[in-house]
C-alpha cells in the first residue's frame, strides 16, 4: 500500500504548531510565573534546567544569538526580556527563542528528513534564495499563533545538500520590516558556521 504523500507533511506541521504555541506563550508572558524571582535587569530569573536536551538547546543554540551584535540587528537597543528553549527529542529538534521589547528572534535545528523542496511545496509563496552555498528559502507570514498580532520573517537553511535537516531563523513583531531578510541573511552567514556539527 503505497503511503499518502500527506503524511510527508504530517511531522513538519506538527512541529510549526509546536513552535507556534511556544512562542506564543513567551511572547504573550502566559508561561512566566509572577511568583518567579527577577534579577535588578527585570529578567525573570530561573533555576538551570537539569534537563539535557534543554541544556543542549541552551549551550548549543542561545549562544549563537544571544549576542548583542546579533540582537542588534533585529531591534536597537537589544535589551533581552526573555530566553527559553524547547525540543522534541522524537524528531532531534532543539529550539532557542530570545525575546526583545518589541520582537523576538529563534533558531531551530531540525535533523530530520524533510527537504527545503519539500517546504517549498508546502510554502509556494516562499522564495529561494541560497545561503552559505546552501538551498534556503525565505518568506514571511502572520504567526500561526493563537491571538497572536506577529507576522513572522523566517528564513529556512539545509543543513547540507537539501538531503534532509535545516535551521529556521525567524524574526516576530507586529510588522515586517524590510530589512529583516538582510538580517536574517547576516545572522545565518555569521553563526551557522559556529553550530555544534554544522557541515564543513
Amino acid at each position: 500500500m503505497r503511503r499518502s504523500p500527506l503524511l510527508g507533511w504530517a511531522v513538519p506541521a506538527v512541529i510549526v504548531l509546536a513552535i507556534a504555541v511556544y512562542v506564543g506563550g513567551v511572547v504573550s508572558g502566559r508561561w512566566r510565573d509572577p511568583t518567579a524571582a527577577r534579577g535588578a535587569d527585570g529578567i525573570t530569573a530561573y533555576p538551570e534546567s537539569t534537563d539535557s536536551e534543554q541544556r543542549k538547546a541552551r549551550a548549543e543554540l542561545c549562544p549563537l544569538i544571544n549576542r548583542p551584535e546579533v540582537l542588534e540587528l533585529v531591534e536597537q537597543p537589544a535589551t533581552v526580556k526573555g530566553l527559553g528553549t524547547s525540543y522534541d527529542l522524537h524528531s532531534d529538534w532543539h529550539q532557542c527563542a530570545v525575546t526583545l521589547p518589541n520582537s523576538v528572534l529563534r533558531l531551530n535545528v531540525w535533523h530530520g528528513r524533510t527537504r527545503i523542496v519539500d517546504y517549498q511545496k508546502l510554502f509556494p509563496e516562499a522564495q529561494p534564495r541560497a545561503v552559505l552555498g546552501r538551498p534556503a528559502i525565505w518568506t514571511t507570514d502572520p504567526s500561526p499563533m493563537m491571538n497572536s498580532t506577529l507576522n513572522s520573517s523566517t528564513l529556512l537553511v539545509a543543513c547540507r545538500a537539501d538531503a534532509g535537516g535545516m535551521v529556521e531563523i525567524t524574526i516576530l513583531r507586529q510588522v515586517v520590516e524590510p530589512g529583516d531578510e538582510a538580517a536574517l541573511m547576516r545572522i545565518a552567514e555569521r553563526q551557522l558556521p559556529a553550530l555544534r556539527g554544522w557541515p564543513g
